[in-house]
């Protein structure tokens, strides 16, 4: 008896553990205007696509969510992802969405309450000013509502009492940042009529100050990043510095954010995204390299200078930086003043390991000159010790560096097979993409010829 009683505990606890980690969000699409809905998780400040689900011929849609950590999703799909909920884990939501507005509709939670108290309060003012298609407004009717609103945001955040602390202050910093984004973006978007300086309402006087943006707290919200684009580039035009100033307007744009990590992500969204040329991201990564305090800001910087690397001899060489055997990190660049030879290989590849004697032979045959002989592998981190024991066991020469899979270097240099071999200039320009394989005596001739250059 005891034991049935333990078991049906365990059982019971089992279920219990269950439903406080996954999310029920039920809802339902008023008149069918979408097909189907998404559901974005907030990432770094930005709305990212997690989940779809299929709009039933009536209107209803589900989704089960496990959420990492409590946080912003968002409902909707592509420009109309307008719909915001708070799920923690364990929770059911239910919600109706309409073309313009969503509306809470039975079982919620009390944080999810709040959050839909604060979107009915900024409604106006959030269609009027990042819907304006919708309501075709100016300033003159858009600035005494916008005065209105921004006063009673105190009593407004005195209000907001969810029983979680976590999510009532991360709510009232939402809700300051947010009547900050009302406010900018409208002076940002299409109008008819447009105000002078003179006609702002005194709230946006207070809109620049060197305590906002001090932590990462704005990262938390689906439309941060945005957030931070639109303050930095109000702050800068606050300075009358103008964009065409390229070299003072990005250091007033970025004194503006006294966060090195918020530095970093407003670099990637607005500088980064505008690059049209390698040469303007090699700029870039020179310029602003120190702000990448994150692996997903690095990740996407380099994201921009693949998109716009073009691999041709002649061309500039693709950089890029791996951890050797002993674990320290080792760049192309590194390298310049001497001709690279990069061998792209991995330990499951055959015709990589056909080359080695002759690789072998060819280092043999270039010791004392100037040639770097660096081996890249793209075998997957699950295989790292078996690369190193391969090193080893083969008495692989030259720099061995480990590139944990298809990663930038495939990516950059449009790498589809391997093994490839690849020779690099003493100016770090690409004197060959696809070389001759060591096999090849042309390789050996072409490396000579890169010497007495």
């Amino acid at each position: 008896m005891k034991k049935i009683f333990v078991l049906m505990l365990v059982l019971c606890c089992t279920r219990m553990l269950v439903a406080q980690e996954f999310t029920a969000i039920k809802g339902k699409v008023a008149d069918r205007w979408l097909p189907q809905v998404k559901l974005y998780e907030t990432i770094d400040g930005a709305p990212v696509v997690c989940a779809v689900a299929k709009v039933e011929p009536d209107g209803s849609f589900g989704f089960l969510v496990k959420p990492k950590k409590p946080g912003f999703y968002v409902l909707g799909e592509d420009e109309k992802m307008n719909f915001p909920v708070y799920v923690k884990g364990g929770e059911e939501i239910n919600i109706e969405l309409r073309e313009n507005k969503a509306t809470l509709t039975g079982k919620n939670t009390k944080e999810n309450v709040q959050l839909y108290k604060w979107q009915e309060y900024a409604y106006n003012i959030w269609l009027k000013s990042v819907f304006f298609q919708k309501i075709i407004s100016t300033y003159e009717d858009f600035f005494p509502e916008y005065e209105k609103f921004v006063d009673g945001l105190p009593a407004f955040k005195a209000n907001v009492k969810s029983g979680n602390k976590v999510f009532d202050a991360l709510l009232k910093e939402w809700i300051d940042y947010s009547a900050d984004y009302y406010g900018i973006v409208f002076l940002y978007t299409p109008r008819t009529k447009h105000p002078k300086v003179s006609d702002y309402p005194a709230y946006y006087n207070q809109i620049v100050n060197p305590e906002k943006f001090a932590d990462e707290s704005v990262l938390a919200f689906p439309n941060g990043t945005t957030m931070l684009r639109l303050y930095a580039i109000f702050a800068s035009n606050q300075k009358n510095v103008a964009p065409s100033d390229k070299a003072a307007y990005e250091q007033a744009c970025l004194e503006a954010l006294p966060n090195d990590r918020l530095k970093g992500e407003f670099v990637v969204d607005r500088f980064f995204s505008q690059y049209r040329t390698y040469e303007e991201y090699l700029d870039g990564m020179n310029k602003f390299g120190k702000y990448w305090l994150s692996p997903s800001l690095k990740t996407r910087a380099e994201a921009v200078g693949t998109k716009l690397y073009q691999t041709r001899s002649g061309g500039i060489a693709a950089d890029f930086t791996y951890p050797d055997v002993r674990g320290k990190n080792v760049s192309l660049s590194d390298f310049k003043g001497k001709v690279v030879l990069i061998d792209v290989w991995a330990t499951w590849c055959g015709p990589c390991k056909q080359e080695i004697p002759h690789l072998k032979k060819l280092e043999e045959e270039m010791k004392g000159t100037d040639v770097v002989f660096l081996g890249v592998s793209v075998d997957e981190a699950k295989n790292k010790q078996k690369w190193l024991d391969f090193i080893e066991s083969e008495k692989l020469g030259g720099i061995q560096v480990f590139a944990n899979g298809w990663s930038k270097i495939t990516k950059d240099y449009r790498i589809n097979g391997i093994p490839r071999f690849i020779v690099i200039d003493r100016k770090g320009n690409v004197a060959s993409f696809d070389a001759p394989r060591p096999s090849n005596p042309a390789l050996k001739k072409m490396l000579e010829m890169e010497l007495k250059k």
